[in-house]
């Protein structure tokens, strides 16, 4: 297992693991209900979504053997996107010199697809979605750990592909968060998905709050919980730094398979 920062040249992996993992996280079909009528569409809001994580925020890659064999080639199987404190080493920041030129996929003209929205998804979802997320983040982290300013690592989002679960992808980048949290003084924060819970609660993360997105009117809803957890080393990241693996640098180096890997398999933050 290979854990590193990310770079622009893995957009397009990162792309496929956030459409492979995106069925399995309730955030997406909420509010992409029609992602599967228009998948060059979906695939597109996905891939500019990469590319936003990589220029604003830093980035980190899982890569893993393609298959068993010895010698395999690796690819890359999972990521997180992490916003670090203000005051944080500018080595630690994986924002972007220039910008990644987008080129926009056509729709087919098979009569199979019909023709595409504007906009895909439930718009109004969307803009309640990201308001809440940005309500609760100052109130639940910003302003309890940092005066008013992020001065927390804040895990904005965890994706692994479904065909590579199980094998301590989601803990082995989440442990790199938090050692960098460690190693600044910090906190270490994250919405967490139901996939991602259990995971976050084995590390020794604690609930600080916990929030409901829902439209009037509607029965569907979101009800995300808020999770933090101090710069000492505590619950399963004392047993993975007893466990004689290697630590996550910052610029990332290979390491042993993590212990746990949450019980579920795939873990996940929300998606800010």
């Amino acid at each position: 297992m290979m854990i590193r920062l990310a770079s622009e040249a893995d957009l397009e992996a990162m792309t496929a693991v956030l459409i492979g993992a995106s069925a399995l996280d309730p955030v997406y079909p909420y509010r992409f209900p029609d992602r599967h009528l228009y998948p060059d569409e979906f695939a597109a809001l996905c891939r500019r979504k990469c590319s936003e994580y990589l220029d604003s925020s830093t980035v980190v890659v899982c890569e893993m053997p393609v298959d068993d064999a010895y010698g395999s080639p690796t690819q890359v199987v999972a990521f997180s996107a992490w916003d670090m404190p203000s005051a944080a080493d500018p080595a630690c920041q994986s924002r972007r010199d220039s910008a990644v030129v987008l080129v926009e996929p056509t729709s087919p003209t098979s009569p199979t697809f019909p023709s595409p929205p504007t906009t895909i998804g439930n718009v109004t979802r969307q803009s309640a979605f990201r308001a809440a997320l940005a309500k609760h983040k100052t109130e639940f982290f910003d302003a309890r750990f940092g005066g008013g300013q992020q001065q927390h690592v804040f895990l904005k989002i965890l994706l692994c592909h479904p065909t590579h679960q199980r094998r301590g992808a989601g803990t082995a980048l989440t442990v790199w968060g938090i050692e960098q949290a460690r190693r600044l003084g910090v906190h270490t924060t994250v919405f967490a998905s139901p996939m991602g819970l259990r995971l976050y609660q084995k590390l020794g993360f604690r609930e600080v709050g916990r929030f409901t997105v829902q439209l009037e009117g509607e029965g569907e809803f979101l009800e995300i919980p808020a999770l933090a957890l101090g710069p000492g080393l505590v619950g399963g990241m004392r047993e993975a730094a007893d466990g004689g693996g290697a630590g996550l640098g910052l610029c990332g180096l290979r390491v042993g398979d993590c212990p746990g890997g949450g019980g579920g398999g795939w873990s996940g933050a929300v998606c800010a």
